[in-house]
């Protein structure tokens, strides 16, 4: 008697990047059957415009600095994609999605069919409005690409202007200034990290940056890039020039969701999901950074490993496992030093504000709190016990009976309730 044959859906995969490479995995955890030839259910073809695997996106920051090297990064290498019996097809863009036909058609003309697709394009460095972006040595710093192209220009560059200062532009800043560059950092707003730090968080961040070598110009803004061939000054809207070999943009993200709009998927920032990742067509998924839920996009790691969850569970195992945006602690290493930022970081009038200052150690920690519960921590320097204060901030526990100490940590906090005793939230 032979063997029957069982159909494997085709699951196609477009993005190569960290949450492809992160839904490949719970695909791969949820097999329980794990055969030699790869997926049991699936047939899986992963199509990415970058000529690597996937890689830790993260540490781009480190590369730059000198601090790790290119390949240690690297979480999938081509040849494993082999080893688990899926075709990878790296370097390649894809151009056209027929939902009518369900297959993707390649730059290189290739069509690939899909019984589910899965987008996961992530996003690129948001529109900068200045004159003059297309000359040579104007780049983004999104990618080990843009990575090997600043440290090539290095190599020659005395001056180097970034834009932005968030995460990604203080860390190209930093790596660059490691590098002997003279740097300075162009931010539109009046204090760095913005979104994560309060104004004298940002003002010890800011000193740290100064004494990495850092020339900081807050409150100001690009209006165009200088330059024949290549750039040689970037010019403020005040008037300011400032001369450089280099320019990095850094200025935040936009949703690569032009793939899926085009044909035909719903959305208005990213391409439209419901709470189980699934689009506007039932036969197409969408996570990551190009993914827009409620209204709402992307930029941490952390939600986006929770849609490849739900995703994971609804493609293996038939479970719909809802994704659900709850707030994310941020957790970040600039230049060394550490931050730890969740909820509210701004005080207002409403909150009532414990706040530790340590100067000469550059250590902050801020706790806002209303109606006796924690809505905002922001650590800047010691993060020690930052999850701990988070949890209770998530379940908005009374801290009334800590309050004398309450920012000494943990260990000064025993008349609250131990998170052991307390009940779990719902995970996803």
């Amino acid at each position: 008697m032979s063997e029957r044959k069982t159909y494997k859906k085709r699951l196609v995969i477009v993005g190569n990047g960290m949450a492809a490479g992160r839904i490949i995995d719970e695909l791969i955890a949820r097999d329980t059957v794990k055969p030699k030839s790869g997926h049991s259910l699936f047939d899986i073809t992963i199509i990415g415009d970058e000529t690597c695997g996937s890689y830790n996106r993260i540490m781009l920051s480190s590369v730059l600095a000198g601090t790790t090297s290119a390949m240690s990064i690297i979480q999938k290498p081509a040849s494993w994609y082999a080893q688990q019996g899926m075709r990878f097809m790296a370097g390649i863009r894809v151009t056209q999605i027929n939902r009518q036909q369900c297959h993707v058609l390649c730059a290189n003309d290739e069509r690939i069919s899909y019984d589910h697709l899965i987008i996961a394009t992530g996003s690129r460095p948001a529109h900068l409005p200045a004159l003059n972006q297309n000359i040579a040595g104007v780049m983004a710093f999104r990618t080990l690409a843009d990575v090997d192209t600043i440290l090539s220009l290095s190599q020659t560059a005395k001056h180097a202007v970034v834009i932005g200062g968030g995460l990604l532009g203080l860390e190209a800043a930093y790596g660059m200034a490691v590098r002997g560059l003279q740097v300075v950092l162009v931010h539109r707003s009046a204090w760095l990290l913005n979104r994560q730090l309060d104004e004298a968080a940002a003002a010890m961040l800011a000193r740290v940056m100064t004494h990495k070598g850092v020339v900081l110009k807050l409150a100001a803004q690009v209006a165009r890039f200088n330059g024949q061939i290549r750039v040689e000054s970037a010019q403020l809207t005040s008037g300011e020039i400032l001369p450089c070999d280099v320019a990095v943009i850094a200025t935040g993200i936009t949703p690569n969701a032009e793939l899926g709009i085009e044909a035909g998927l719903q959305g208005q920032y990213g391409i439209a999901v419901n709470d189980f990742l699934v689009t506007s067509d039932p036969h197409i998924s969408a996570i990551g950074e190009c993914a827009e839920h409620k209204g709402k996009t992307f930029g941490l790691v952390e939600p986006i490993w929770q849609h490849c969850i739900s995703v994971a569970d609804r493609l293996v195992r038939g479970m719909q496992t809802a994704y659900q945006n709850t707030p994310v602690a941020t957790k970040l290493k600039v230049s060394g030093v550490q931050v730890f930022s969740a909820g509210e970081w701004l005080t207002s009038p409403e909150h009532r504000a414990f706040i530790f200052v340590d100067s000469a150690r550059n250590i902050y920690r801020k706790l806002l709190l209303k109606n006796n519960c924690i809505v905002g921590i922001v650590f800047f320097g010691d993060v020690r016990d930052g999850q701990y204060f988070f949890e209770l901030m998530e379940r908005q526990i009374s801290v009334i009976q800590a309050m004398p100490q309450l920012l000494m940590g943990r260990r000064f906090c025993m008349q609250l309730p131990s998170m052991m005793a307390l009940p779990m939230n719902k995970t996803i």
